[in-house]
């Protein structure tokens, strides 16, 4: 099982998540930010706070895949540099390098607005869209942007500042420098600084609104004339980039009836609509406070480099008689995945794993089954197989002449998909399909026996394939390969490209090694 952590970093606490590969939130943890406010200190909260998470629910450190961190301020364009973080007082800080430093984990580093809009464009309220403003009510105003299924950013790295729009000549002074910025009378330090105008003293924006709920009509009128700045505002977004959703998060937008509906309202009478235009979609941020943090996983999900390499025992080299030993044994060494061979001794001669002993294996497997399907009729077997959500069904491109749909059936079962390809197969064969599948298993040797040597060119065409996806915009396809994983060839197979490694007779299931000796000697062989 993988899982991918967010990390969001706000200028009071730091809020720390666990997703799985299915975007779902395992747990999160919040801790303080300490009173020493720098880069290392806060980042060292934050790699403790990781670690205590992950004893709490029982996941080992090698099933992190990637950290995504959100910050509070700009982010250099490679997403590893906080470049400004005026809260924090941070400036060009090497995050995702400290935090490597700190827990081993690649990191990368995302504006927190932007995560938080990420977070609901992927998993959220605006999943199924095609642009998305997020804006955050909160002390400040915060804007995240997705348009086409990619964040914006802008060419100078600062789109989305909807909350440094000034609204007032001369007007109150911002802490970026400037006067009279629209968070300076619409955001909560705003309504802080109009309820001290009016009742002096400490008060808040709370106070605001509680002199409105009694009927205040100062209180009304002060918080009409905030809403009327702001919404003058996101209608002059909305007109110029024309999303199809609008979402709101924050504490502000809890003030549902005297802040909330009415700016909504405003929106919704001055937007530009043509006739017959769909209507915007306007919607709470789902994932509320947990946005940025959910948003910077999947984001670091997605755009880590360097990924995790996993091993994924061939079990047809296993003792057949003691399978369920077996399994513990290998799990206990550190294996991530079982690769099970389905062979039906037509598309491959040999003849190997039913799907009645996969049955037997899932009962007792605490890790994912790597399920590789090498049989003329694929369609069939899926049918078969009982599945897990975190397993992998992987069927090979030339045994089915409606390719898309058998990988849609492994999807309807709940299970990731795989495609393979044999060593005479052109990647061009199946440029179509990236886009359906979850792993593309690239066969190394001509499948159906073990301890073969590998094909001429199996590198060069792991290389390949890697940039295929890559160009493709699919970094979240894992590249497996399958022949001769062997000691020696596994690091050239994980330069080129690889993720994951069908290991057999030549690797852990070596005759001169356990399999605990085996696999850390792979895995020392990678660092």
């Amino acid at each position: 099982m993988k899982y991918y952590v967010g990390i969001d970093i706000g200028g009071t606490k730091i809020n720390v998540g666990i997703l799985n590969g299915e975007n779902e939130l395992i747990a999160n943890k919040v801790a303080p930010i300490p009173e020493d406010k720098s880069c290392h200190s806060v980042l060292e909260v934050a790699a403790d706070t990781l670690c205590l998470l992950l004893e709490e629910q029982g996941i080992e450190k090698r099933y992190v895949f990637s950290v995504g961190i959100g910050v509070p301020g700009t982010v250099s364009s490679d997403c590893r540099v906080a470049s400004f973080v005026p809260n924090l007082g941070w400036r060009d800080e090497p995050v995702a390098d400290i935090f490597k430093g700190l827990t081993g984990f690649p990191a990368r580093v995302l504006q927190d607005s932007r995560a938080g809009a990420y977070g609901e464009y992927k998993a959220g309220s605006g999943k199924g869209s095609n642009a998305l403003i997020c804006i955050t009510l909160g002390t400040g105003i915060g804007t995240g942007l997705v348009i086409d299924g990619k964040i914006y950013h802008g060419a100078l790295l600062s789109a989305g500042e909807l909350g440094h729009i000034p609204v007032a000549e001369q007007g109150r002074p911002c802490g970026c420098g400037k006067q009279g910025c629209l968070e300076c009378y619409a955001a909560g330090k705003g309504l802080d600084q109009t309820a001290k105008e009016f009742y002096g003293g400490d008060a808040t924006a709370r106070d605001l609104f509680e002199a409105a709920e009694k009927g205040d009509e100062d209180a009304h009128f002060a918080i009409n004339q905030a809403i009327n700045m702001l919404g003058k505002v996101i209608v002059s977004a909305i007109n110029l980039l024309s999303p199809d959703c609008l979402i709101f998060s924050g504490g502000l937008s809890a003030q549902t009836e005297l802040y909330l509906k009415p700016l909504v309202q405003y929106i919704r009478e001055h937007s530009y609509k043509t006739e017959g235009q769909r209507e915007l979609k306007i919607a709470l941020a789902q994932w509320k406070e947990n946005a940025p943090m959910v948003g910077a996983a999947i984001f670091g999900k997605e755009n880590t480099v360097g990924r995790k390499p996993m091993l994924s025992a061939s079990v047809m080299c296993a003792d057949q008689l003691n399978m369920a030993e077996e399994l513990e044994a290998l799990t206990d060494a550190g294996i991530d995945l079982f690769h099970v061979d389905v062979m039906d001794g037509h598309f491959v001669p040999n003849y190997m794993i039913p799907p009645e002993m996969v049955k037997a294996m899932s009962k007792v497997s605490k890790i994912p089954l790597d399920i590789h399907l090498m049989v003329d009729n694929p369609d069939m077997a899926i049918d078969m197989l009982p599945l897990r959500s975190y397993d992998i069904v992987t069927v090979h491109f030339e045994t089915s002449r409606h390719i898309e749909r058998t990988l849609s059936l492994i999807r309807a079962k709940g299970a990731k998909v795989g495609l393979a390809i044999n060593p005479g197969t052109p990647l061009s064969a199946i440029s179509e399909l990236v886009n359906s599948i979850d792993m593309l298993l690239v066969m190394t040797v001509n499948p159906g026996y073990a301890g073969q040597k590998l094909v001429n060119g199996a590198f060069d065409k792991i290389k390949r394939a890697r940039k295929m996806l890559d160009d493709a915009g699919r970094t979240d396809v894992i590249l497996e390969v399958d022949g001769n994983c062997s000691f020696e060839n596994i690091p050239k197979m994980y330069e080129a490209g690889a993720d994951v490694f069908v290991v057999g007779t030549s690797s852990v299931f070596h005759k001169d090694y356990t399999y605990e000796t085996a696999t850390q000697k792979v895995l020392d062989s990678l660092k």
